[in-house]
């Protein structure tokens, strides 16, 4: 039997450190002006109708992520897009696209 153990091993320190410090990085969603939510438009729009790859940007929980894909399918009623990977987007989440 050890007679030391670091701190660490005896009361698991690393996870209570890792979600502070993932609490701590959280921010609230960027509030987007109506000119930049027309040109996020008009860019998903023209990436869909040319079946360009895009960067989309989006927000989610308090976290920003970046993909690039292929938009597969714009759903106006539901008011998001699908994209190449089967992934889901709503717009409401999405608060950058560029090439």
């Amino acid at each position: 039997m050890n007679s030391w153990l670091p701190f660490n091993a005896v009361c698991d320190g690393t996870s209570l450190v890792d979600k502070i410090l993932l609490e701590k990085n959280r921010f609230s969603k960027p509030i987007l002006s109506e000119e930049q939510l027309d040109e996020i438009q008009e860019k998903i729009i023209s990436a869909y109708n040319n079946k360009e790859l895009i960067r989309i940007t989006y927000y989610n929980s308090g976290y920003c992520y970046e993909m690039k894909n292929v938009i597969k399918k714009i759903d106006a009623i539901q008011r998001k897009i699908v994209l190449a990977n089967g992934k889901s987007l709503f717009f409401s989440q999405i608060i950058d696209v560029s090439s």
